[in-house]
Parts: C-alpha cells; sequence; structure tokens
C-alpha cells in the first residue's frame, strides 16, 4: 500500500523539480517559437493542424492574460507541460484504477527523452500518453455514451502527429481478440473518426507536411534506402541503439520471447513487423546522431515495445514476479530521469553563455546584435535557428526597456536578411522577418536602428597599453581530474574607455598555463577566442585542459594579442588528482 500511495509520485516530483530549475532552457528550438508566438499575440498559437498544441498553452496564456511577469509565465510554461501529464497520470491511475497505464504514462515522459526534454511541447508526446488514456478507457467495460469521450480523445491524438494514426492502429490491432473484441457498434465510430480524419488530414496537409512525405517516399530521389545494401550500415546502426536506446532494445527482448511463450503469433507478428517497419522508415529517411530532432523521430519506438510489454505481463501471476517486473521498469524510470539530469549540463552551460552575450549586448547601446558563429561557438552554444527568440525571451525577464535580440551571423546573412531587415524589424527567425508591431509591448521593446555586431572587427591600437586597464578574475572549482578538458567561467572588466574588439581579424584570444612549484608546465595552450567585445564587463567560458602532472599549482589566465600575452594578473589555486 505504501509502494502504491507514494513511489508511483516520485517521479513526477523529479520532473516537477527539473521543469522548475531549468525552466529557461526548456524553451529550445519548437518550444520557444511556440512560446513567442502566444505570448505575443496573446492567444492560442496552432499550426498544421495539430490542436494539442493548444494543450501547453492553456496554463501559461492564462499567466499572460493576468499580466504576469514573464520569468513567471515562463515558469508556468515549463511545469505546464508536467502538469498536464500528471492530471492524465492521476485519472487513469485512481480514477481508471489502471495502474498500467499509469505507468506507461511515466514511462512515455522519460523513456527515450533527454535533449528533448527542452522542447516538451512536442505533439506526439502529448498524442501517446492521450493514446494510452484512450486506451485505459477502451479496455474497460463501458456504455456506449463513453464513446463520445472516446471520440473526442481520438480527434486529439490523430490530430498530434501524422505518425499518431500508425500508433492509433497498431494498439487497436494489439488489443482486438476474437473472443474478447467489443460488439461493432463500438468500433464502428472509432473506424468512422479515423477515416474522416484521416481525409481531414490528406486535404488539410500543409506545404511541409506534403514535401517531407513526397521526400520520404520518393525513392527514385530519396537512395537512403540504399544502405540496408551496406552490412556497416547495420553495425553502426546497432551501435546507436545499443548506446542510447539500449533499454528499448531489452524491452523490445522481452516482449519477443512473452508472446512466443504465450503463442501469440498475430501480436509477434504485429509488434516485430511494426518495429522493423518503422525501423526501415526512420533510416530512410535520416542518419542516427543524438540530437532533439532524432529523439522525436525514434519516439514511436517507446510505445511500439512498451505498450504490449506493460499491458502483456500479468498481473494474476506470482506476487515475485509481478515485484520483480515493477522494480526493473522503476529503475528503467529512474535511470531515464537521471539520465535528462546529466544532460542538462550542456543546456545550462548554453543559456549561462546567452546571459553573457546579452549582458555585453546591453553595454553596447541598443536592441538588435550579432554574433560570429566561430568566435562565440563553444561546442555547448547549439547557433540553433531559434538563437534570436531565446535571447529575447531570455532578456526580457529584465524588463521590457532590456530586451535585446541576437542573432548569428550565419542567420543574419541567410538569403540577404541583412540587406532585408529595416530599423522597425527585427530577425524572428531565418526564415522570418517580424514588424515591431508584432511584439506585446507589455513584454519587450526594441529601439529603432540597425543591427550591430558584438565582435568588432575594428582594429586594437595599443592593445599593450590597453592591457593595463584590464582585470581577469578566475571561477574555477578548486580541484579537476588530470587530464581532463573543462570550460571556466572568467570575468574580464574593462577599466579603460577603449573597447577591446574581438574581431576575427583581430586574432585575440584568452588562453592560460599552469604553474608547479614556480615553474610553467607549457606556454603552448588552448585558445579561445573572445566572444564579444569588452566594453566594461564580458564574461565568458574558455577551454582549459588540466595537465597530467598531479598536486597543487595555480592556473593563470591572460589575452593574447597578434601572438603576444598581454600580461594581465590572474591566478587561482588549483588542485589536480
Amino acid at each position: 500500500m505504501a509502494v502504491n500511495r507514494i513511489v508511483p509520485h516520485l517521479p513526477w516530483v523529479v520532473l516537477f523539480a527539473l521543469a522548475t530549475y531549468l525552466y529557461k532552457a526548456r524553451i529550445f528550438a519548437d518550444s520557444g517559437y511556440y512560446f513567442s508566438q502566444f505570448i505575443n499575440q496573446q492567444s492560442f498559437w496552432i499550426e498544421l493542424q495539430r490542436i494539442v498544441l493548444g494543450i501547453s498553452q492553456i496554463i501559461p496564456l492564462i499567466g499572460v492574460w493576468m499580466g504576469l511577469e514573464i520569468k513567471y509565465v515562463l515558469l508556468l510554461y515549463s511545469l505546464g507541460h508536467v502538469i498536464f501529464f500528471y492530471v492524465l497520470f492521476l485519472f487513469v491511475y485512481y480514477g481508471l484504477r489502471d495502474r498500467r497505464s499509469g505507468l506507461l504514462i511515466i514511462l512515455a515522459q522519460t523513456v527515450g527523452i533527454m535533449h528533448s526534454f527542452y522542447t516538451p511541447m512536442f505533439e506526439l508526446y502529448y498524442g501517446v500518453s492521450l493514446l494510452i488514456t484512450f486506451y485505459a478507457i477502451w479496455r474497460l467495460p463501458f456504455r456506449y455514451n463513453v464513446l463520445y469521450i472516446l471520440v473526442i480523445l481520438e480527434v486529439l491524438v490523430l490530430l498530434s502527429h501524422p505518425l499518431a494514426f500508425m500508433l492509433f492502429v497498431y494498439l487497436l490491432l494489439y488489443d482486438f481478440r476474437k473472443d474478447k473484441s467489443k460488439p461493432f457498434k463500438f468500433y464502428l465510430p472509432i473506424i468512422l473518426i479515423f477515416l474522416g480524419t484521416l481525409v481531414f488530414k490528406y486535404y488539410a496537409r500543409s506545404d511541409y507536411e506534403s514535401e517531407k512525405l513526397a521526400w520520404q517516399f520518393n525513392y527514385s530521389e530519396n537512395k537512403q534506402y540504399l544502405r540496408f545494401l551496406d552490412p556497416a550500415f547495420y553495425r553502426s546502426t546497432g551501435i546507436f541503439m545499443l548506446r542510447y536506446y539500449f533499454e528499448i532494445l531489452i524491452a523490445f527482448v522481452v516482449v519477443i520471447l512473452m508472446l512466443v511463450k504465450r503463442k501469440q503469433w498475430f501480436r509477434l507478428l504485429l509488434v516485430t513487423g511494426t518495429f522493423s517497419a518503422y525501423l526501415f522508415l526512420v533510416n530512410s529517411a535520416n542518419t542516427l546522431e543524438p540530437s532533439r530532432y532524432i529523439e522525436q523521430v525514434m519516439f514511436p519506438f517507446v510505445p511500439i515495445v512498451f505498450i504490449p510489454l506493460i499491458y502483456g505481463f500479468s498481473v494474476n501471476g506470482k506476487p515475485g514476479r509481478f515485484n520483480i517486473a515493477v522494480f526493473l521498469i522503476s529503475a528503467v524510470i529512474v535511470y531515464r530521469l537521471a539520465v535528462i539530469y546529466a544532460g542538462s549540463e550542456i543546456f545550462v552551460k548554453r543559456i549561462a553563455q546567452m546571459e553573457q552575450l546579452i549582458e555585453t549586448a546591453r553595454q553596447k547601446g541598443g536592441s538588435k546584435f550579432i554574433v560570429s558563429n566561430q568566435l562565440a561557438d563553444h561546442g555547448y552554444t547549439s547557433f540553433n535557428w531559434s538563437y534570436p527568440i531565446e535571447t529575447m525571451l531570455l532578456s526580457a525577464i529584465d524588463g521590457n526597456d532590456l530586451t535585446v535580440t541576437i542573432v548569428p551571423e550565419e542567420d543574419y546573412n541567410f538569403e540577404n536578411n541583412g540587406g532585408k531587415v529595416k530599423a522597425n524589424q527585427f530577425i524572428f527567425r531565418r526564415w522570418e522577418i517580424k514588424d515591431y508591431s508584432w511584439i506585446n509591448k507589455k513584454y519587450f521593446h526594441f529601439d529603432i536602428g540597425p543591427y550591430r555586431t558584438l565582435n568588432d572587427s575594428t582594429k586594437n591600437e595599443n592593445i599593450i597599453n590597453s592591457a593595463s586597464k584590464l582585470r581577469i578574475t578566475i571561477g574555477s572549482k578548486k580541484i579537476y581530474p588530470a587530464t581532463d578538458t573543462v570550460w571556466i567561467p572568467v570575468k574580464i572588466v574593462n577599466k579603460g574607455n577603449t573597447p577591446v574588439y574581438s574581431g576575427k581579424n583581430n586574432k585575440i584570444f584568452i588562453s592560460y598555463f599552469w604553474v608547479a612549484n614556480n615553474e610553467v608546465l607549457n606556454w603552448n595552450e588552448i585558445r579561445t577566442p573572445l566572444q564579444a567585445d569588452i566594453i566594461g564587463t564580458m564574461r565568458q567560458d574558455i577551454k582549459v585542459a588540466v595537465p597530467r602532472k598531479k598536486g597543487r599549482m595555480q592556473l593563470k589566465v591572460d589575452i593574447i594579442a597578434n601572438d603576444n600575452w598581454l600580461g594581465i594578473y590572474s591566478q587561482e589555486n588549483v588542485l589536480v588528482y
């Protein structure tokens, strides 16, 4: 009883905590795009007929209508995703007393998710959890009028994402058994709604969906299917799956063994056939590599495998075996939560760098800025197409009069955006320019004017003399493992009146050296470009290789200009172990 009352809620406690702590990071890519749309238009923003998008906008929109500060609207947006799925969990786990479906909803929020935790509005996450809720009701004996609820859920599921059609059919076929099937009058409205929604989706499909599907199945142009003839392809795919989706592979093997033992040949064919067919579809259009997009593409494997695993496990068997199964599933959930948390490091660093660039931009004056991809890319930076949107949202937390937007140089030059954008316009994303009149004046304000660069190409005259006005503070930890490579934050303060310009042609870097027992270990260390001009205060990370030598030593950071160390004093005592 204690387990049933307490343990199922613990993953949700962790998800709520992560959503609160990482709320700034959960506006990555499409997530930030949709957030900026509904906060500026102050109404729901739905694209591609995926109406489940509106669900994720309800709570933050209430915050907008109440006039809450954008910080709290962002927080409500992050928490709102968890709240919705937790409500579904409570409904099926307690309302329907269906522990399996409740467990599946938790799995759908954790398995196969790491990068995508930062784009929580992905429509299929909503579609799959609603599909589980649909099935939880469908499995029960119910009166005919309950079909109205099922039809609503079905429409929400099918319009969530095109792949939901496949998953819906898969689930109904897996459930169908002649000896236990429902009367045809229950199936008829479900089938009619399915066909009607399919026809609607076909005629209402967008150009984006049409072009994507046309290319996917145009095997005269799309030659990626030829990779299936290469033995090396299976090796690379297998390594990828084992590394990032091993829990799905293990569950898949368990399902196959379970179905073979029970001689459920139709279900075995359905599960293996669907798994194989979808694996072909994925690999005939994508190259498998860890990313937010590939995670979303791979997500259907979660319901394909775990639906037959969870619903197929007998609850009437031996209690010990059932408890072991619950323990193993719980271990998977704990592991996936740990993976999500571990993956937050790069996103936390990414947000910190955005805030560093925003701080520098404000010192320059104005509202619209360009940053060099080459100089500011630290690996975790991820100059995504949503970068101008994210910087706009993050900067507005400090007040609408402090709003800035920073566009990567490559996006600024994309199809001559720099020549197209006017003084009263800004680059919303690389394919779209917005007028100032579009923005919500309560949260955002842009000064009229041109874009300015954070990496001025003006030559640094008398840089040696300017160095006397510079101060560097190192924010390193006190202990590092030997031979590791780490990013260490530094703060550079320019007390002079002349900026230090960071343009690519200026050849100016931040570097370091290690001193042990008053002896310099190596002068030829990693050079990190200045990510922005130094006007007043400029913060950034520098890449540091920890030496092989162990013991207590000093880390000294300096600026290199034209291959000359400027001799700026800075020092931090560090223990290398």
